[in-house]
This record gives structure tokens, sequence and C-alpha cells, in this order.
């Protein structure tokens, strides 16, 4: 089985995936191996580690944000090429997770076609309830994220009221990619009750 679990930062990827392994999948994480990839550029400035490339990468409305972001896309495009590689050369009966980044949806159709073919691709939602909870954690620890064109400032707006005005649209704009790869969606609250667990999440994708 090989799955890629798809949505948001803060939706549960990684937790879900940790939580596979202990079954025995072998996790693949997207962020960890964009993050070495971008190590060399990472060091000049001093940074290291997730939240550090967020710092790298910066706020939409930043003057260095535009050529960093296209830098983090080539390299988000690499990792998802060397998976599918990879996934091709290891064992049939080897369970397998994708940790994607909340960016995959910026790949191009046909690199998101191959990973549809060779993972069934799981959507963990993103209720509107959640959406503020979702942007404040993001405002508290940065993260890399990619804006594409859901970046707007209007006249007369602060940065600040742009970058909340604006994440919506960025919400919305992903969720219709999300929904449109996905080939099952996961609600956010059926997965955080407590007595749902990773069994219930295997019974829910086998």
């Amino acid at each position: 089985m090989i799955i890629s679990l798809i949505g948001m930062s803060g939706t549960g990827k990684t937790h879900w995936a940790k939580k596979l392994v202990k079954h025995g999948f072998l996790h693949l994480c997207c962020d960890d191996l964009i993050e070495k990839k971008l190590e060399p550029e990472l060091s000049k400035y001093g940074y290291k580690g997730l939240e550090d490339v967020g710092r790298w990468m910066g706020l939409p409305y930043e003057n260095s944000y535009p050529k960093a972001s296209k830098k983090y896309l080539e390299k988000e495009r690499e990792v998802i090429v060397e998976i599918l590689d990879r996934v091709r050369s290891i064992p049939k009966d080897t369970n397998i997770v994708i940790d994607t980044t909340g960016s995959l949806v910026y790949m191009e159709d046909k690199l998101l076609q191959k990973l549809k073919q060779k993972t069934t691709i799981i959507y963990l939602e993103v209720p509107k309830e959640v959406e503020k909870e979702i942007y404040n954690r993001y405002l508290i620890q940065p993260k890399p994220v990619i804006w594409g064109q859901s970046f707007k400032k209007r006249p007369g707006e602060s940065n600040t009221q742009a970058l909340a005005g604006c994440y919506l649209d960025l919400l919305n704009f992903r969720k219709n990619r999300y929904e449109k790869i996905a080939d099952l969606t996961m609600l956010y609250h059926a997965l955080r009750k407590k007595t749902f667990g990773s069994y219930d999440f295997l019974r829910l994708i086998a």
C-alpha cells in the first residue's frame, strides 16, 4: 500500500504519517527532503529546520519572497520526482506513506497525475471553523507557504490585513485543488475523536 497525505500545514499529515510508521509503513517526509536540498542556501543565513525554511522564504509582501518561493518549488518538484523514482525501486509489498507539503497542488498536472497513478491520495480537510486557527498558527509558527496568485494587497490595506484576508482565498484555492486530486477525503473532526486511532485510519483506506 502506498498512500500520499495531502492538505494544508497543520491538518495532521505528519502526525498520521508517524502513527503509520508504528504499523510498518516507510515514512517519506517531503518537508525534510526539501529542507535538506535547501541546506546550502539556508546555511548562508545561519538557518536550519522547517521553521527556518519559513523564515528564509519570508512573507508574500517581502522583496525576497518571489525568488525564494520559486527556488522552494523547484526543490519540491525534485523531491516528488525522486520519491516517485524511489517508489518504483522499492519491493511491491512495502507499505509507504508520503507526507507531502501543503504546496503540492502547485506542481504541474502531469506530475500530480503520476503521483495519483502510483499512490492513493488522501486529503485531510480543513472545516471553515478551523481556518482562523490554522492562520493564527501560521503567524505564530511560520512554515514555508506558497501563495501563488492568492496574495493581492488592496489599496489602503496594511500587510497584516492583506495577509489575513488573502489567507482565506489561499485556503479556498487549495481546497478545490486538493479535492480534485484526492482519492479519499478524511474529515478534520473525525480524525480528532479520542476513539479514532491508527487502525480506524487504515480501515478507511484499505
